[in-house]
């Protein structure tokens, strides 16, 4: 047998054995706006084993149908759906071989578009004020369709307004960095994200100059369910009429309401003092707050009521909105694709990546003898519970409360983790 015969074999060997040891993960996806199967829809595999890296691509039959060789058997994997410009996502945890996607057919309006609620969070940080605003919108439109323009949602920024960043979350969990963009008229800013059916939150980060105290003016275009102002408990919240009323603490953060607003109804309010949100707000609430919410009707904003109360079932989502979108921002910094510079750096320089990242551009590298190791297979373990708990979240395998418990836990670990990767640099 000649040598080229020998090489031959051995690559087909290979190619064989590989093919067995690939494990195939099999699904279907449907036009939820028709109700037919996604024929010729392009199917992509995404790795989430060290970053998001494309694995495998394919397109679905005329029945919807689709099947994909995950080569990297054992880990977590994302699947992706493309349609009009939309792309539509579907977590795959170890094991799972079998999944179904929906997709909607895109529109510039849609109608029966709902807030649920809005939060403002407030504090100051540097002599400036620092405002978190957290819209929570739900699309109802019927037949589905997912919301999608240049300027899909406008949101109003008070006068001397400095955008820092946005981040959205949509019906499948999937954070994304989405800040809002200038739309040339005075402080009107727009998010680009799809609003895909179901419930999507969207948040805008952005400081104010400060001198002490900050009046604002809101008026929905929507009909908005309930809003929220939180302020740390050093601060001080004040209002004309009786729109707001003042509600149980959440977090170690005072916390006032107004309910159902009608589009147009135009509420003010003033913050005064300094003060900064406790540490743990992002994380479920300080001592004693996140005991409270989880004792009331749905664990959201507000002081629990004997009689039925319409907005009970969007309270969680109002409160929950801001913590699961901080929560998913950090899964998107861990998940994201290190950029060419970290992707480059010599295997000598920081711990790792997310702890790079941190420590901010420009700082000296520490020693191969002064790195902690832990840290990179702590963020892999964190990534891989955080996974799996938005997986069993959407599987509907955990209630509210206990995922709410579990998610607070892993998010003040994630924070542990940078503050004590942070002290290291």
């Amino acid at each position: 047998m000649g040598r080229r015969t020998q090489i031959q074999l051995l690559t087909c060997c290979l190619l064989f054995s590989s093919s067995l040891f690939a494990a195939k993960i099999t699904g279907k996806v449907t036009n939820g706006t028709t109700n037919k199967p996604a024929a010729g829809s392009e199917v992509v595999l995404i790795s989430l084993a060290g970053g998001m890296d494309e694995t495998g691509r394919t397109k679905t039959d005329a029945k919807g149908e689709f099947s994909i060789d995950a080569r990297d058997e054992g880990v977590p994997h994302l699947v992706q759906v493309a349609h009009q410009g939309v792309n539509y996502f579907r977590p795959v945890p170890p094991g799972t071989n079998t999944v179904e996607i929906t997709i909607y057919d895109a529109a510039k309006r849609v109608d029966n578009m709902l807030a649920e609620g809005r939060v403002i969070r407030v504090q100051t940080v540097g002599g400036e004020l620092e405002v978190t605003d957290l819209y929570v919108l739900r699309n109802e439109s019927k037949p589905p369709h997912t919301w999608m323009g240049d300027r899909t949602f406008e949101i109003t920024l008070p006068q001397g307004a400095k955008l820092v960043e946005g981040v959205a979350v949509g019906p499948g969990g999937m954070p994304v960095a989405s800040s809002p963009v200038a739309t040339g008229r005075n402080n009107r800013y727009a998010f680009a994200y799809p609003i895909r059916p179901g419930r999507s939150q969207l948040q805008a980060i952005y400081k104010l100059p400060y001198g002490g105290a900050q009046d604002f003016t809101i008026t929905p275009e929507l009909a908005l369910a309930e809003l929220g102002v939180m302020l740390p408990k050093s601060m001080r919240f004040t209002s004309s009429g009786d729109s707001f009323a003042q509600a149980a603490d959440e977090g170690g953060m005072t916390t006032y309401v107004a309910k159902s607003l009608a589009p147009g109804q135009k509420v003010t309010f003033s913050v005064s003092g300094e003060g900064s949100a406790p540490r743990e707000v992002q994380g479920g609430g300080t001592e004693g707050g996140q005991a409270g919410a989880a004792s009331r009707p749905g664990g959201g904003l507000g002081a629990a009521i004997g009689s039925p109360d319409p907005l009970s079932g969007s309270r969680w989502y109002v409160l929950g909105g801001v913590l699961a979108v901080m929560a998913g921002l950090a899964i998107w910094m861990m998940l994201r694709k290190p950029s060419a510079q970290e992707a480059t750096a010599p295997a000598g320089g920081a711990a790792s990546t997310a702890a790079a990242t941190y420590r901010g551009a420009g700082q000296a590298k520490e020693p191969r003898s002064q790195q902690q190791p832990t840290h990179a297979s702590l963020l892999d373990a964190l990534k891989e519970e955080l996974f799996q708990l938005e997986t069993d979240r959407l599987q509907g395998k955990l209630s509210q409360q206990d995922y709410a418990t579990a998610r607070a836990g892993l998010d003040m670990l994630f924070r542990r983790h940078i503050k004590k990767t942070g002290n290291n640099s």
